[in-house]
């Protein structure tokens, strides 16, 4: 996978492009991984949930001694190979690199496949370089609402270290609410389902927070389903048409793809619906990849409102510093890429 469709997952768990996930509640277990990275670099390894060398008391993944290339020529070779545009997924409609954004902006767009809605979605990356301390900063943009609000949805640090040469990597996620294309394929899919013809609108005032952006429907009004029933209703949708699995205790747990998976890039994800009829509300509680339900990324809230019938959600995203197999598996292979790059040259 490239850097940058690896540096996302608004639809999934919310991965960024050097990947992301949440910090388990349970202590870390370290992980290493062992490559080749052609000749240069020979063979070694990176671990995740490693100690930091440059934030003591933290985690990164860090790689052993590499050799055949100095701290200097690695950092350049990153940047060249931002700024070559090597970081191209492949199934963009769009793709472009220029500097500006106080760094090297990446901007890819995607059509979006009729099932989740059509259109296009697009994220921005803002790669920026400090060659005095061989250190690279990406920005992580969703959507292009994240974008000009200028929240970032994941940082990810990439360190040089030198004497020996080492890579040193975290990715801090951010507490940032969503509520735009993605929110609105979920409830759009919903209200067809219910077969009303009402739309939802992307990053509207929230109705029980105007300071605050959601999706939202319309006054639901053709639907045979009322405000009251719609929990159950919503329920059945899950498990049947969704495939979904009710547990004992009436959670239910839903393993999905989204829209990128139509495009060849996505990956499995898994989430735990829970619903709270006293408050008319849904909470969805997004793990991204962890199929053990344990590191939580997102959570998605559904509100359901009476007087008139309309429905709202949102996504918020657990903040915090991820240095774990799923970051892990997206920086191996952009640095491996990196020095073939450097090889080649």
């Amino acid at each position: 996978r490239s850097l940058p469709e690896c540096l996302s997952s608004a639809c999934s768990g919310n991965r960024s492009h050097f990947g992301s996930r949440a910090q388990s509640p349970i202590p870390p277990i370290a992980c290493t991984f062992v490559f080749a990275a052609h000749n240069m670099g020979g063979n070694f390894s990176f671990t995740a949930n490693a100690d930091s060398v440059s934030t003591p008391g933290a985690k990164c993944i860090l790689s052993d001694k590499i050799d055949g290339v100095t701290a200097e020529k690695l950092f350049e070779g990153i940047e060249k190979y931002i700024r070559n545009g090597k970081t191209k997924a492949g199934q963009e409609a769009e793709f472009s690199v220029a500097d500006e954004e106080g760094g090297v902006h990446v901007t890819q767009v995607f059509n979006v496949p009729e099932l989740f809605g059509g259109g296009t979605y697009i994220m921005h990356n803002v790669y920026r370089f400090d060659p005095l301390k061989h250190r690279v900063e990406h920005d992580f943009f969703i959507g292009q609402t994240h974008f000009d609000r200028k929240t970032p949805m994941f940082t990810t640090v990439v360190n040089i270290l030198s004497e020996p040469v080492r890579v040193e990597s975290w990715t801090e996620a951010h507490e940032v609410r969503s509520s735009g294309k993605l929110m609105k394929a979920g409830a759009e899919k919903v209200l067809a389902q219910m077969g009303s013809k009402a739309t939802a609108a992307i990053d509207q005032p929230s109705m029980s927070d105007k300071d605050k952006f959601s999706c939202l429907t319309e006054p639901i009004e053709d639907a045979s389903i009322s405000a009251d029933a719609f929990l159950d209703f919503f329920k059945s949708f899950l498990t049947e048409t969704m495939q979904a699995t009710e547990l004992p205790d009436g959670s239910i747990i839903e393993e999905r793809s989204g829209f990128l998976g139509e495009v060849g890039m996505g990956v499995k994800t898994f989430a735990k619906h829970v619903v709270k009829q006293d408050d008319n509300h849904v909470y969805c509680y997004e793990y991204g990849e962890d199929e053990s339900l344990t590191e939580l990324s997102a959570v998605t809230h559904l509100q359901v409102h009476t007087g008139p019938f309309r429905l709202e959600w949102w996504n918020v995203q657990t903040p915090g510093r991820r240095a774990g197999e799923a970051q892990q598996k997206v920086l191996q292979p952009f640095i491996e890429q990196v020095l073939k790059s450097l090889q080649e040259a």
